[in-house]
């Protein structure tokens, strides 16, 4: 056997048995996987070595080319929140990013084998458990355990169905192993059918799985994610979607999978088992100190990460230090847009969370950042207990797919869609992440509307402040068929912000500021200084100025998804190597 190792007992060790462990060749993503020392049914005759292969199902998402970095990261980029840094395009991440990508960028071929092998090895799985001895005649105990895991397979195959359908549309769909004589060459299926086929699978998990306060604490899948997840699902089956036949359309039925996600949110909240953390930035300093949130649960579903040997969270996204620093190196892959960080309510405490204004130097300083180069920052070097110091890029920080914020905010959107308007316990749903918001000043905070098209419009601004940087957003506007309004009126407020147009006439043009070691000063921030009063400043004391709503340039502009498309760029080309190899796929989208 094979083991994954990771550092800290709160990990789960990645143990895969041989016969899921082969990389699945880049000429067929269906093709059989090889059986090493174990034959698929001698592994399913314990408890022990069934986990060792759900292990292997998780290990997928560990991946670079998966949930590590590419999947979570890359795609997400770039929305009316989020922009990918750089300024030219690359073939890679900056051409997704600009929606410019076409069927041979580097970044889209091994996520999607990826996601195959993930969904094969979950089919090995979900056929050879219920015929396994211990299934079938192993003490009440034993098979509690194996429903367990069977549950877990079906989520994980779930997850990464969603993972090809949001970000490539109609795929092909298999639902059990490869074998030897099978057609790898399998046809696109049509994502409603997909869709429906997890969304029924996720109902089943749903009664597979315990609750997490009848098992220990890990990272495996228990009942308040599955439930979450399928509400997500659920939404994004409801939602828009980038058609073959043309333009984002939604299913005249989409009503049922709103009831569906309100039912499925609403059972979470009176289960009582997850709750949010008063504190919103203690939620992400737990996972930089490689922890579990033991007290709350808000933290529903974390993609354990190893160290050394996965997860790009604090470095791709976080932000920025370098090397020589005591905290190590991180680039901050992932800037928020300046309008999003001027659109959070001064008083909200989740926008110095999520976004760093600064990066820290090889002396530990931390130095201001251009307006258009600022971090999103919910994970930071410097926040890691202990420290992990050195250049290493793979810290092992969780990618965290799940927050309880969210249930909350799916419940009071899905009951918001389903009664033309919030009904009291929606209101309710969505003021506690608001309050935690405006922590100290709720009496302060902004009224919540009750009508339907009002509500709907909070739901839709405080979703971007609240996962800012947790990379959902593009997906969330995509089903609110959003996106490309988005992105139009995110262009027109970045020109309105560098001409001193309202509503950003009072935005200082520059920056005064001084470094003090751990901290950086600002002294115009909020309070607007004219060219004189810069001048005037004393400077000895204030000895740095440097260009704020004046670097929001009319390059910057265009360069901000400088080629998105609506009705056409939503949806990403499937590799040109993948097509070349299967003549039942046709390149429907992106180029």
């Amino acid at each position: 056997m094979s083991k994954y190792n990771v550092s800290l007992s709160i990990k789960i060790g990645f143990l895969s048995l041989l016969f899921l462990l082969p990389l699945q060749s880049c000429e067929d993503y269906f093709t059989i996987e090889p059986v090493s020392l174990y034959s698929q049914e001698n592994v399913f005759t314990t408890v022990d070595f069934t986990l060792q292969a759900i292990l292997g199902v998780y290990q997928v998402t560990t991946l670079d080319e998966g949930f590590s970095k590419r999947l979570s990261m890359y795609y997400a980029c770039d929305n009316d929140a989020e922009m990918c840094s750089g300024t030219t395009l690359d073939n890679g991440r900056r051409d997704i990013a600009r929606y410019s990508a076409n069927s041979g960028n580097t970044e889209i071929e091994k996520p999607w084998i990826n996601l195959y092998k993930g969904i094969n090895r979950a089919n090995i799985c979900i056929e050879n458990i219920p015929k396994s001895p211990v299934y079938t005649s192993g003490s009440d105990q034993d098979i509690v355990k194996m429903n367990r895991m069977l549950g877990e397979a079906i989520t994980l195959r779930a997850l990464f169905y969603y993972e090809l359908i949001i970000n490539w549309g109609d795929v092909p769909f298999n639902d059990t192993p490869t074998r030897s004589g099978d057609n790898y060459f399998l046809p696109k299926t049509d994502r409603d059918v997909i869709y429906d086929f997890i969304i029924n699978d996720l109902k089943k998990a749903v009664d597979l799985v315990p609750w997490r306060s009848e098992v220990s604490l890990d990272e495996r899948i228990t009942k308040g994610a599955v439930k979450g997840f399928l509400a997500r699902v659920a939404l994004a089956r409801g939602g828009y979607s980038l058609r073959k036949s043309g333009g984002n359309q939604r299913g005249s039925n989409y009503l049922d999978y709103y009831t569906i996600a309100r039912d499925q949110c609403a059972e979470i909240i009176a289960s009582g088992e997850h709750k949010l953390n008063p504190d919103f930035s203690n939620i992400f300093h737990t996972m930089c100190e490689w922890k579990l949130d033991s007290k709350y649960g808000e933290s529903m579903w974390e993609l354990g990460m190893g160290q050394f040997r996965s997860g790009e969270v604090g470095y791709y996204v976080g932000s920025r230090s370098d090397g020589n620093s005591r905290y190590g190196k991180a680039d901050g892959g992932i800037n928020p847009l300046p309008t999003y960080y001027l659109s959070f309510d001064s008083l909200d405490t989740r926008r110095d969370v999520t976004i760093a204004l600064y990066e820290i130097d090889g002396d530990n300083n931390r130095l201001l950042r251009k307006f258009t180069e600022t971090y999103i920052a919910k994970w930071r070097r410097e926040w890691m207990n202990p420290l992990f110091p050195g250049t290493d890029k793979y810290n092992g920080i969780n990618w965290v797919l799940l927050r309880y914020s969210d249930v909350l905010l799916m419940f009071a959107e899905a009951d918001n869609e389903l009664n033309n308007g919030p009904s009291a316990a929606a209101i309710d749903a969505f003021r506690l992440v608001r309050e935690r918001a405006f922590k100290g000043n709720v009496g302060k905070m902004p009224a919540i509307p009750t009508d339907y098209q009002g509500f709907f419009n909070e739901i839709v601004k405080e979703r971007e402040w609240e996962f800012g940087g947790e990379c959902i957003r593009k997906f969330d506007l995509i089903r609110w068929n959003l996106l490309g309004t988005k992105i139009a009126e995110t262009k027109e407020n970045l020109a309105k912000l560098y001409n001193g147009e309202p509503p950003y006439d009072k935005v200082p043009r520059k920056l005064v500021w001084r470094n003090e070691g751990e901290n950086l000063k600002i002294l115009n921030l909020n309070t607007p200084m004219d060219s004189a009063q810069i001048a005037d400043r004393d400077s000895i004391l204030w000895p740095n100025v440097y260009d704020w709503a004046d670097n929001v340039t009319p390059t910057y502009t265009s360069i901000f998804a400088g080629y998105f498309e609506p009705d056409k760029k939503e949806l990403l080309p499937i590799h040109q190597s993948i097509i070349d190899k299967n003549p039942n796929l046709t390149p429907d989208f992106g180029n």
